[in-house]
């Protein structure tokens, strides 16, 4: 597997799980916790694995928290992914994101992502995925730097055309399965048995 080292993967974990009733990063699934399936995914693949989170969930990666002056949801996320980048890592001049909940994120999604080097987004042939994608530094800064402090907090999928996205397609949506509540773990571990 090719190794990015211009760009980090960060793992989307700071939202507030409402609708599973507790926290994804930490449910086990197929016996291990969600954030670390995802960290030994991509461990072998990319040089840098950040945080999105409130902590570190135990796995001594670095976090970086939401800017208050920033948007709320995940575009604030964003922003604050690479401002954090910018002043802490000036070499690496962009990220990948993937969604903590997401058992089945793809082994290939850093290098096509980020192989044009330009914001990208995934998408499979019904529907986009704003939260796989792959983010410049640069460019995300010049759209905060537009974007009116104290508005209503934008999407990801404005975001991405904000940043003229372009869009990486995966043949089909079961690698971007998410767990928002509890009986997706069971519909989850039914695409492996399917597949197996």
């Amino acid at each position: 597997m090719t190794t990015v080292p211009s760009s980090c993967l960060v793992i989307l974990a700071g939202g507030r799980s409402t609708r599973m009733g507790s926290d994804k990063a930490v449910i086990p699934f197929e016996g291990q916790r969600l954030i670390d399936r995802l960290v030994r995914r991509y461990s072998g693949i990319v040089d840098r694995i950040w945080l999105s989170a409130r902590e570190d969930y135990g796995t001594g990666l670095p976090v970086v928290c939401d800017d208050p002056e920033a948007p709320a949801g995940p575009v604030g996320g964003i922003f604050s992914l690479a401002a954090a980048l910018q002043a802490l890592k000036p070499a690496v001049e962009g990220f990948v994101t993937v969604p903590v909940d997401a058992p089945h994120a793809p082994e290939d999604l850093i290098a096509q992502l980020s192989a044009s080097g330009r914001c990208a987004v995934a998408q499979d042939p019904q529907r986009i995925h704003p939260t796989f994608a792959y983010w410049r530094c640069d460019t995300v800064t010049a759209v905060r730097a537009d974007w009116t402090t104290g508005a209503r907090a934008p999407s990801l999928q404005w975001l991405a055309r904000q940043c003229q996205a372009t869009f990486v397609t995966w043949p089909d949506s079961q690698p971007f399965i998410n767990i928002n509540r509890p009986e997706d773990l069971t519909a989850a571990a039914a695409i492996k048995k399917a597949g197996a």
